[in-house]
């Protein structure tokens, strides 16, 4: 069985919900002109309608034919009040369809507007959403340059303090136009030693080939010296032999 608080608690939930609805008024949650017109105007046409079923209702059509003037007279003026009613019904229902077709093709501008305001939103986020990869890239780019490992790091530079000590028009330079003075400094001292090493082998060859040189005079003279010998061998054995 159920409980009887549930129900008594269902009924109350109910009443609400029938209280809500019946305080429930269309025309107080309608925002754009079109709309309300549309409102007003379909109200006139169900007063139309009402005017007329209640008019019909009051004025039934007799089941047999008038035969007297009087009754003649009467349904004609019926007949008459009837199709005032009916007119002004069906201008009343033209007016509605009018202002019906006017609210269906505001709403059509209205969901096309919509539509073109969305895509260009969507193109925003889009273009937002390119942005923010892009700059993650950059970052990514960025710190990848910063944490690289250049082989100028590893240069035998000389002490920032003794370098500017002795280039003095570098002492207000930024440390990245400092570094690129070290290193062309480094450089020119480099193509200098270089030039130096060049002079210095040039000036090795040079004392080797006169080395040669001298040596091949000793070992020229070491034949002549071995040939005078051989010949005067014969004179030194006769002066030997007296």
């Amino acid at each position: 069985m159920s409980d009887p608080k549930d129900e008594s608690a269902m009924d109350v939930s109910g009443s609400d919900d029938f209280v809500g609805l019946s305080t429930f008024k269309i025309a107080d949650h309608l925002q754009t002109p079109q709309y309300i017109r549309l409102y007003d105007e379909t109200q006139k046409l169900k007063g139309r309608v009402n005017d007329l079923t209640s008019y019909q209702q009051a004025h039934p059509r007799p089941l047999k034919a008038p035969t007297t003037r009087e009754e003649v007279d009467a349904e004609k003026k019926i007949q008459n009040q009837l199709d005032l009613l009916e007119k002004r019904l069906r201008a009343q229902l033209a007016m509605t369809r009018t202002v019906y077709r006017a609210c269906v093709m505001k709403i059509r501008e209205e969901k096309a507007e919509t539509a073109e305001k969305k895509a260009a939103n969507d193109a925003l986020i889009l273009g937002l959403h390119n942005l923010k990869y892009e700059e993650q890239s950059l970052r990514s780019e960025i710190a990848a340059a910063e944490n690289y490992d250049h082989k100028y790091k590893k240069l035998p530079l000389i002490p920032t303090d003794e370098f500017i000590a002795k280039f003095p028009q570098h002492e207000n330079a930024t440390e990245h136009e400092l570094m690129k003075a070290r290193i062309d400094q480094e450089y020119q001292d480099r193509v200098e030693l270089e030039s130096q090493r060049q002079e210095k082998l040039k000036q090795k060859q040079k004392l080797i080939a006169e080395v040669k040189k001298s040596k091949d005079d000793l070992t020229r003279l070491d034949g002549m010296v071995e040939k005078f010998v051989e010949h005067f061998e014969p004179i030194r054995k006769v002066f030997a032999t007296e």
